[in-house]
């Protein structure tokens, strides 16, 4: 595998911004061809993953509601052959990766985002180690547009120098669809620091530090926007703080692009499991 590392340009905003981004990781091509797996996926009735009901769906039987009921299909993308080797197992996104955990690459978390046009609904406030309460900060968390993703159909939102504080504890409103930011807290800091909209073409890939502040409104526009996730991490990290997520599986392994499908597990130790946290509390009790 070829040595990738950042930019200046992507080192500094990384460092200051908590962010950067990397443009055509994929073809337009190739990021059709996931768009038209997923799809095709969530058309179905039963989706494969853990589809993650939208609130704002209407939630009918049709194959267009079908193709407008599902904010999240969680764990999905290691069911997928050409979504694995295409993006999250590919040389493009793992050499990344690689600059920032070393030679032993797991995948922690994998996800597809759907933001159907008029109808998907908003993702909250959050700080990603916020929501897994493991501790882990250092771990190379992506999102990779297969649509266009832009300001009127509910791109990503950061609040730049965000990941350089604490991690804050998250909480459940009436209305949560999970853990999220106090909303207080959210509105004080958008006073100071206003929210940087990230508008990405297909194929091209936003990365962020775990601590980073992060949302995306409601779409409410004609236009979808799909895109998939990844959070990757180590052995070392694994054993340091991780409990057992069962979406672990081998990326890279002493430097070798891990090209088995389905993709090969990553054995936890029993011994050094942490216990999962609890529910969250509720806002009106934090």
């Amino acid at each position: 595998m070829e040595h990738w590392k950042p930019t200046p340009e992507q080192q500094s905003n990384l460092d200051t911004h908590g962010y950067y981004i990397a443009r055509g990781v994929l073809s337009r091509e190739q990021a059709t061809e996931l768009r038209g797996i997923i799809k095709n996926q969530v058309l179905l009735p039963e989706p494969d993953g853990r589809p993650d009901a939208d609130p704002m769906d209407p939630m009918g039987n049709s194959p267009e509601e079908r193709a407008a009921r599902f904010r999240k299909l969680g764990n999905y993308c290691i069911t997928s052959p050409l979504i694995w080797h295409t993006a999250h197992c590919s040389e493009a996104i793992i050499t990344m990766a690689r600059h920032f955990l070393g030679n032993n690459v797991v995948l922690k978390f994998n996800s597809v985002f759907v933001k159907p046009a008029k109808t998907g609904s908003a993702t909250p406030w959050h700080q990603d180690n916020g929501l897994w309460r493991d501790g882990e900060t250092e771990p190379f968390n992506w999102w990779m547009a297969l649509d266009p993703a832009t300001k009127a159909n509910g791109c990503l939102q950061f609040i730049p120098g965000s990941h350089k504080g604490e991690i804050v504890t998250h909480v459940l409103y009436e209305d949560s669809i999970h853990g999220e930011l106090p909303r207080d807290l959210v509105t004080e800091r958008l006073a100071e620091q206003p929210a940087e909209h990230i508008e990405l073409e297909p194929g091209d890939i936003v990365a962020w530090h775990s601590s980073l502040w992060h949302y995306s409104p409601p779409n409410t526009s004609d236009q979808s926007r799909i895109g998939i996730a990844g959070v990757y991490t180590t052995p070392e990290l694994i054993a340091k703080r991780n409990r057992n997520w069962p979406n672990y599986r081998w990326c890279l392994k002493d430097g070798q692009l891990c090209t088995d499908f389905p993709p090969e597990p990553y054995p936890v130790d029993e011994s050094i499991q942490h216990e999962p946290p609890g529910p969250f509390p509720k806002a009106d009790a934090a």
